[in-house]
């Protein structure tokens, strides 16, 4: 698969209940936000990812915080995004709210997959702590 350059064009956190009528199977009730980032390459295609988590009210994420594994590997999925992309180092101090206009304008990586196209993650191993 080949990657193609693009830069966040959109990077929004929304309630759950926002964007969805239904809340996503395989989220716990501590899950409460998404951060939705919207990327378009140079060609014109738009690259979408969703990120769930819930943010304390300092506007800080917990990437190891208590929960079932699924949890925890969506939390660790959206870690290894921000780390990836060298948006953040520390994940526990970014404060995702007053840092959202950071993430426009940075440049990611698509993946086309069947004329589609995703914003790459890299892939997060997942432990049993």
């Amino acid at each position: 698969m080949k990657r193609i350059n693009a830069v966040i064009e959109k990077a929004e956190i929304c309630r759950i209940g926002d964007p969805f009528l239904k809340k996503p199977p395989d989220l716990g009730l501590a899950e409460s936000d998404a951060l939705m980032v919207t990327a378009r390459t140079v060609d014109g295609r738009r690259a979408t990812a969703t990120f769930y988590l819930s943010l304390k009210p300092d506007g800080t994420f917990e990437e190891d915080a208590l929960g079932a594994r699924a949890m925890k590997a969506g939390r660790r999925r959206l870690a290894s995004f921000l780390k990836y992309y060298k948006i953040i180092e520390d994940i526990s101090n970014y404060k995702f709210k007053e840092k959202l206009a950071d993430l426009r304008g940075r440049r990611v990586e698509v993946i086309a997959i069947n004329g589609d196209a995703a914003i790459y993650i890299p892939e997060v191993i997942p432990d049993d702590r």
